[in-house]
């Protein structure tokens, strides 16, 4: 009875011997299996996914917005230079298009979005416009239509009265009217004081005589900065 006991346990042992190698090698290969082929289809799926997110953000995230139009810095609306240097600003990086009196240049926009043109003004009125085309492909709205008015002429400027080198007697001649005609919209100064000008180009000045020669300089300004002057003298004898 015992050899039968004795030789039942040691057939168990050895089952369960078997049986725990078995599970061992059976854990080792899964292991290796898992390593060698599960770790990077896992990798691959998260790459995979990881992509796909990628280009939803890329797509989502797509510029489809245009950039601001172009808007200038302050220019003269007349002026008698005939090169001028246009500025302004919009996006960053922007391709700006300005069309010049229907002649069309570009440049881009710097960091900060400024940006600006060299210009030749022909004579009289010069129009013009800018557009702006982001990285995108983006266009703007066109900017507001501009006029520079290149004018090189000076004014007409004429004294009416009183002649040059006239004479004034005694107190009741001692006051003067000086009145004169010049460009609509020009300035006129007489002796440096601001003459106002009516919308006929008249204007006119009344002052009191020193004794002896009174002079008097009368210059008109033109909105374009050209100016025209005339001198008068007028004596007076208490």
């Amino acid at each position: 009875m015992k050899k039968f006991t004795r030789r039942f346990i040691n057939s168990e042992e050895r089952k369960n011997t078997r049986s725990a190698t078995f599970y061992i090698l059976l854990t080792i290969a899964a292991i290796a299996i898992l390593y060698f082929v599960g770790i990077p289809a896992l990798g691959r799926l998260a790459s995979l996914v990881s992509s796909l997110r990628g280009n939803n953000n890329k797509i989502s995230s797509s510029d489809i917005t245009p950039p601001p139009p172009p808007k200038f810095k302050y220019f003269s609306e007349f002026t008698n230079q005939q090169t001028l240097t246009l500025a302004g600003n919009t996006e960053s990086g922007a391709s700006v298009k300005l069309t010049f009196n229907g002649n069309p240049q570009e440049v881009l926009a710097d960091n900060d979005g400024q940006f600006s043109f060299g210009v030749t003004l022909q004579d009289g009125v010069n129009t013009f416009a800018a557009t702006a085309t982001d990285q995108s492909g983006n266009q703007s709205q066109k900017s507001d239509d501009h006029q520079i008015t290149f004018d090189k002429k000076t004014p007409d400027l004429e004294i009416t009265s009183p002649s040059d080198g006239s004479s004034y007697f005694g107190s009741n001649q001692r006051q003067i009217t000086i009145t004169g005609k010049t460009e609509t919209d020009a300035k006129v100064t007489i002796n440096d004081r601001i003459i106002s000008v009516d919308d006929s180009g008249i204007f006119q000045y009344t002052t009191t005589l020193n004794e002896g020669s009174n002079t008097f300089n009368v210059k008109s300004t033109d909105q374009a900065g050209n100016t025209t002057e005339k001198n008068i003298s007028l004596n007076f004898t208490p």
